[in-house]
């Protein structure tokens, strides 16, 4: 079968083909008013200029107590595999691509456009100038999946990523290149919508460049075997990449209170004050002004004008709004207890009741860390294409580097630490109790498990008391064949 040839047309089909797909899940829209809601722009497109607009944003307090949770503090990065060295190199290089790209930066904004949109992406790249990977964070609405009935990245027969670049930037860029702008931004700028198109073909992954006419870079064989794109859902819907977030699901809930307080803001201002009747037979006209002369027809010993107070709102309003707040809350995970609105009387109570709102939480927190997980596979995959040879400090000494001798029988582990729960030092005092007690007596286990960053030179400790060890042994083994032989020769 003939390989399709792959054109700008084409690849604008393909495009044009799923943003059908996400008008029909009215996508667009939905992740404008998630974010609207979360930011407290929750009366937007009303139009009601005597109506009081009150905002109770619970949303906002639930998805930033749903970040905490999730966030991590530490990504560590284990390869095993023959060549020690380099391996330890790498190591250490991709800790420097996670501090240079700020990665636990992005981390955070990736969680909460995962529990607003209910997808998080990110794409790694290659960048020539720094000669480091990088990475970016894609919107939802600025990704395609070949298969839409599948959120797996690796499973997808081709990915796009949709870039709006403003026209009078797209020009000094591409100033050869003649193409008009194909997108408002919402605002007076026009752009133009660029295509980066992923597919793998003969094991590795290919990518081309184009716009709606016109092709920006041509074919090109990037070396890498994944694709550059790590992808996670907040909950999964069948059939579909595109998940749920946790916003969409609780804001009927944040309409309906912000509808309750209005009205209620509403009958306060209209009868918290009495009304004042007149008899109109006597009284023509009422004045309110202080000291002010009033005109009566007849005796004004008689009662004209006498005042009126409404009945109080009903008290079940008010207890509405705040059990329709405190269920959102606790089913989202949010209690009191979680956000440490609790007297600390019973403190492991407290951690208890924590403990327990956080596990509804454990899908997020698993695919959380299998996009980590991911992402740092496409950055050691990206160094094994891209890296090539060059210097790098191992133990202090200035050594050479190459990268294409990379494996793919690399044994890659990540350890994840939840930034509540998990540090460096609580480790190593954990470490240092193990060894004061006499469980771990060997030195070697004592600081291979230590972590790297608080010893430096962890590896050429070990060698050296390996080295003095292997001596010992000899010089022990020696001893014993010397005693021998002179027992034998004793005899």
């Amino acid at each position: 079968m003939k390989e399709k040839k792959i054109t700008c047309h084409s690849v604008w089909q393909e495009y044009q083909k799923d943003l059908r797909y996400k008008n029909e899940l009215d996508l667009f829209d939905k992740t404008k008013q998630h974010h609207n809601f979360f930011l407290g722009r929750q009366w937007e497109g009303l139009n009601a200029p005597d109506l009081e607009k009150p905002v109770l944003n619970f949303v906002k307090r639930v998805v930033n107590y749903l970040i905490s949770v999730l966030m991590v503090s530490d990504v560590a990065v284990s390869l095993k595999g023959e060549n020690e060295q380099l391996l330890h190199i790498v190591e250490k290089e991709i800790e420097a691509v996670n501090e240079n790209s700020r990665f636990r930066t992005k981390l955070r904004k990736i969680i909460k456009n995962t529990a607003i949109d209910g997808d998080g992406a990110i794409y790694v790249r290659y960048d020539p100038e720094s000669r480091m990977a990088d990475s970016e964070i894609i919107t939802n609405t600025n990704i395609i999946f070949g298969d839409r009935t599948s959120p797996e990245v690796e499973k997808q027969p081709y990915i796009i990523l949709v870039k709006h670049i403003a026209e009078d930037v797209f020009r000094q860029m591409y100033p050869d290149i003649n193409e008009g702008a194909s997108y408002s931004s919402g605002t007076e700028e026009s752009c133009v919508t660029v295509l980066i198109r992923f597919y793998k073909k003969n094991g590795t992954v290919h990518f081309v460049q184009t716009t709606e006419h016109n092709i920006l870079t041509e074919e090109t064989d990037s070396g890498q075997k994944l694709y550059p794109v790590a992808f996670m859902n907040w909950e999964n819907v069948r059939d579909s990449y595109h998940g749920m977030g946790a916003v969409e699901t609780i804001i009927p809930n944040q309409i309906a209170v912000n509808k309750l307080w209005a009205m209620a803001l509403l009958y306060q201002k209209n009868n918290a004050f009495p009304k004042v009747f007149i008899d109109k037979t006597k009284l023509d006209k009422w004045n309110s002004s202080p000291g002010a002369v009033m005109g009566v027809i007849g005796n004004p010993n008689d009662a004209v004008a006498t005042s009126f107070r409404a009945q109080d709102m009903a008290s079940q309003l008010m207890s509405i709004v705040e059990k329709t707040i405190a269920y959102t809350k606790d089913f989202m995970g949010a209690n009191d207890a979680a956000l440490g609105n609790v007297s600390p009387t019973n403190t492991s109570a407290i951690v208890a009741l924590q403990k327990t709102a956080v596990a509804p939480l454990e899908l997020q927190k698993y695919a959380l860390y299998q996009f980590v997980e991911d992402y740092i596979r496409i950055v050691y995959d990206v160094m094994k294409a891209h890296y090539g040879i060059r210097k790098a400090d191992y133990e202090g000494s200035c050594v050479y580097a190459d990268y294409r001798c990379l494996g793919d029988d690399t044994r890659l582990t990540v350890d994840i630490g939840q930034s509540e729960y998990w540090s460096e030092s609580a480790q190593i005092q954990t470490l240092d109790n193990l060894f004061t007690k006499g469980i771990i007596s060997d030195a070697l286990v004592y600081l291979e498990n230590l972590p790297g960053r608080v010893l430096p030179n962890k590896n050429r400790i070990i060698e050296d008391i390996r080295r003095q060890q292997e001596e010992l042994y000899s010089a022990a083994l020696q001893e014993a064949v010397k005693k021998e032989g002179d027992d034998i020769e004793a005899v």
